[in-house]
């Protein structure tokens, strides 16, 4: 059964009735670190060398406050190890005891999370759990069903990586600018020779004695110098049960996929993280359009009916769930706005992203729904290609 299948109702049935035999409990972690709004960064970063958590509860007398992320750590310039993390709290989305895991998933999924808080009472201020996605992640290594799908059908392709001889800022600003946490390093010939991730961006950081995570851009520090030196990976005709394996027993969130010792694509948590949320039941299409302004909104119908020409389109190649659109504004010169909009799709396991900024409101959401169309395209021909090998 490959993501294609997923589509197939029974075979759909037949997988979420195994995801269903799991609860949040049997996933969820009962001892796990926490901070107070007063602690300090190098606190927090000792902390989650320490555990591996990536993102670590905050409370504050008792109360779950949110979430104190690698994230936020590295989008945020200019903080120090001694600052307070009081300001980079995020609200970082819950679950409870009732809910279940393709919730979960979908959650972190939706908010790029590693961890999420279980909280419970009428308030939903206590937290009594969490829950990482490497815990679920293991959770799907057991399915039977998981192994008839293969890692190219939801591998990332082509791969974003980088160069042995790069240097860190590069790894940083490409970290920044996709919204993910760890790249494959490879060198000229397009082995694969270690990865790099924001727990080696950020030891290297407070290590080596700088005073914020902006100083490293400055710095010419190579990426061979700072990257793991051996990196697990997978071939692209593997299964999922087995980069799931993988991933579980070296304690890993990212695999490299190669094709004859190339990097072809990367496969990560957060991939097997999307099947489980596939599998979540759906009735219709979730759109949700966020930052316009009131003078904005006049043009609403006419975004609408752009994202319903193209939503047809994409619905012949699979089953979209949701779709964000969210909108920014700025002045480049004198009183004239000019829009940034980012857009999310969710279509069957697979997540698109897409920017574009213009002038005329209406054109650059037409412009970023193309893209998001296009991108879809582009994936169902990769994933066409190797297909076709398997045959």
């Amino acid at each position: 059964m490959g993501i294609v299948d997923l589509q197939d109702h029974k075979k759909l049935e037949i997988l979420r009735s195994q995801i269903e035999g799991f609860k949040i409990s049997d996933v969820m972690d009962t001892e796990y670190p926490t901070m107070a709004p007063e602690d300090r960064v190098k606190d927090a970063l000792a902390q989650m060398k320490k555990t591996g958590y990536q993102d670590i509860p905050v409370i504050e007398n008792g109360s779950y406050m949110g979430m104190l992320s690698y994230g936020t750590l590295l989008r945020k310039k200019g903080i120090t190890g001694d600052s307070k993390i009081r300001n980079l709290i995020t609200g970082a989305p819950t679950v409870t005891e009732g809910d279940n895991l393709m919730d979960a998933s979908e959650k972190m999924v939706s908010n790029n999370s590693r961890q999420i808080a279980v909280v419970s009472g009428n308030t939903k201020k206590k937290i009594i759990g969490v829950i990482s996605r490497g815990a679920i992640v293991e959770m799907v290594s057991s399915l039977k069903t998981i192994n008839e799908i293969k890692v190219w059908e939801v591998m990332t392709n082509p791969v974003e990586c980088v160069k042995d001889d790069d240097t860190l800022d590069k790894a940083i600003e490409l970290m920044r600018s996709l919204d993910i946490r760890t790249v494959p390093v490879v060198a000229s010939d397009g082995s694969v020779k270690g990865v790099i991730g924001m727990k080696e961006v950020i030891d290297n950081n407070w290590t080596s004695g700088y005073r914020s995570l902006a100083d490293v851009g400055d710095t010419k520090i190579s990426v061979s110098s700072v990257c793991t030196n051996h990196a697990e990976s997978i071939s692209w005709d593997s299964d999922i049960e087995e980069a799931a394996e993988v991933m579980c027993k070296n304690g890993i969130s990212t695999l490299p996929v190669l094709e004859s010792g190339s990097a072809v694509g990367v496969i990560t948590q957060y991939d097997i993280l999307e099947i489980v949320a596939a599998c979540r039941q759906r009735d219709m299409l979730f759109v949700q359009i966020s930052g316009l302004s009131d003078s904005d909104k006049e043009y609403t119908e006419q975004i609408y009916d752009n994202i319903q020409s193209e939503i047809a389109k994409i619905s012949k190649i699979g089953t979209p769930s949701s779709l964000t659109f969210h909108y920014g504004r700025y002045n480049e010169s004198g009183d004239k706005q000019k829009y940034s909009v980012s857009g999310r799709l969710a279509l069957d396991s697979d997540v698109f992203t897409a920017k574009e900024v213009g002038w005329d409101i209406v054109k650059v959401s037409n412009d970023l729904m193309k893209k998001l169309t296009a991108a879809v395209l582009d994936r169902k021909d990769a994933k066409d290609t190797y297909r076709k090998r398997k045959k």
